[in-house]
């Protein structure tokens, strides 16, 4: 009153004094809350997940730009040191992840530092010469052969046997085409043309059509219309040489090219016999694969005897170290090894000059059929080797024409008395053995098949069952062991 002014009245004051007071506190708190979020992380232990940390040091600064927005207002009465983010820690700061051009950016200049081989100049194409395209090819080859060598391994055996397989097949349909020239077309210079009425599936002459092929290394040829025999089959059974494997072995065991005729014969051109010519070196085995060699024949051990009893063979000398005689008697061999067989093949001489390389054996029977050959019951099979060299295939025409010569010999053979009866004793002896052997095998069968079936009713019964059952079975067992008694009158 006394400076004549009017004074405000005591609620404006306040009024005036709340807008300060209440923006010191909520600057307060601010802080507060600040510091406390930075003590919590850096107090607190790391978690196992990295985003959880990532979460509360992002939350910092949103506090921090909170309390900075206020610091807009002055506050009375509360100094600026009070207002300093001066708690005692230090401040957390954490590189912020980069965008993906950043990181594009980083990577692209970490290629760019690392040093690159300097290319090749370009070379126009009108100065590409040969030793361009030689560096070149040299170039790529080395780089093929350091990086994909078990590819180059695989492609190479693939290559060859692939180039083997053509070649050993062409080299195969040669040395067959050849006999055929030789000795299988159907006109009157063949052995075959000159015996047979029908060479083949039909009348044409065309090699390729006579012979069948059975694979890349077998083959056969059909003929048929001749007299004493119902069929021939011959069969080339030629090296694997399409099979690089086969080559392969065949270095160290060699093999031969061999060619088998196959003669069946009628009922009414063949007497029962069995007569075998054998390399000496296969005779045992060829004597063990072969029943009805073990069954009917025997070795001739004197050969020689048995030609000097005939006037017309006694001037021949038989091969004996090289050849071995199955006959089911000596009167068949007799008959068979004539003078013809013996001038042209199987003396001496002959044979060991011109076909000891090329013979391996002829085999005849009446008790077939044979298993792994021809289905015939009367069959007579013949077994050469093939010349090294197929230009010389004609160096086997002695021994094709044997083949017809010994079909003629069988179909015109007669038995004497003596020799027949002594054939027709033998055979009956074997099928007795034969049907005591298959009765053998059959009641062996039956008494096994019973045991098994007293073997399943023994396992469900009880144990009073199983001894009835055991006592039952021995006084069964000892009734049939008793001899059987007689009743006389």
């Amino acid at each position: 009153g006394a400076s004549g002014g009017l004074e405000d009245p005591p609620s404006m004051a306040n009024s005036a004094m709340l807008p300060r007071v209440s923006r010191s506190v909520l600057l307060l708190v601010g802080a507060a809350l600040c510091a406390l979020s930075l003590s919590a992380t850096l107090l607190s232990p790391p978690s196992r997940a990295s985003g959880v940390t990532a979460k509360r040091v992002a939350a910092a600064p949103f506090l921090v730009a909170q309390a900075v927005d206020l610091d807009g207002f002055e506050a009375e009465g509360i100094p600026a040191s009070d207002l300093d983010d001066d708690d005692g820690f230090d401040e957390v700061t954490e590189s912020e992840p980069k965008n993906g051009d950043e990181a594009a950016g980083d990577s692209a200049a970490a290629m760019a530092a690392k040093p690159k081989k300097p290319s090749a100049p370009y070379v126009p194409w009108s100065e590409r010469g040969v030793q361009y395209w030689l560096k070149l090819f040299d170039d790529f080859a080395t780089v093929v052969v350091h990086e994909y060598k078990g590819e180059l391994l695989l492609l190479l055996v693939a290559s060859l046997y692939a180039l083997n397989y053509v070649m050993g097949s062409r080299r195969n349909e040669g040395i067959v085409l050849e006999w055929a020239n030789t000795f299988g077309l159907q006109h009157d210079a063949t052995v075959y043309g000159r015996n047979f009425a029908l060479v083949g599936m039909d009348t044409k002459t065309s090699a390729s059509e006579i012979i069948f092929r059975e694979s890349q290394s077998r083959f056969k040829c059909y003929a048929t219309g001749r007299r004493h025999l119902d069929w021939a089959m011959t069969t080339l059974e030629l090296r694997r040489r399409q099979d690089l494997l086969s080559e392969a072995i065949n270095l160290f065991k060699p093999q031969k090219d061999k060619l088998v005729v196959e003669v069946s014969v009628p009922d009414a051109s063949m007497p029962p016999m069995v007569f075998a010519i054998v390399r000496k070196k296969l005779s045992k085995a060829f004597a063990s694969d072969h029943k009805d060699i073990k069954k009917f024949a025997g070795v001739v051990t004197d050969p020689q005897a048995v030609l000097a009893a005939s006037k017309a063979t006694s001037g021949y000398v038989w091969p004996k170290k090289k050849l071995v005689v199955f006959s089911e008697s000596k009167e068949v061999f007799a008959s068979l090894a004539s003078e013809s067989a013996l001038r042209n093949v199987f003396d001496h001489e002959i044979f060991s000059s011109r076909f000891e390389r090329h013979f391996e054996s002829l085999y005849f029977t009446s008790e077939g059929p044979v298993p792994g050959m021809e289905p015939a019951k009367n069959l007579l099979r013949f077994e050469f080797s093939l010349p090294r060299d197929p230009k010389r295939m004609a160096d086997l025409a002695p021994l094709m024409e044997l083949v017809f010569h010994e079909v003629d010999l069988v179909g015109s053979l007669r038995l004497s008395p003596e020799t027949a009866k002594k054939a027709t004793k033998r055979r009956k002896e074997v099928e007795e053995e034969l049907f005591k052997e298959s009765l053998q095998q059959r009641q062996e069968e039956a008494q096994r098949r019973r045991e098994e079936k007293y073997q399943r009713e023994k396992a469900t019964m009880n144990p009073a069952q199983v001894a009835k059952a055991e006592e039952k079975r021995k006084q069964k067992i000892l009734k049939k062991s008793r001899p059987k008694m007689k009743m006389q009158r």
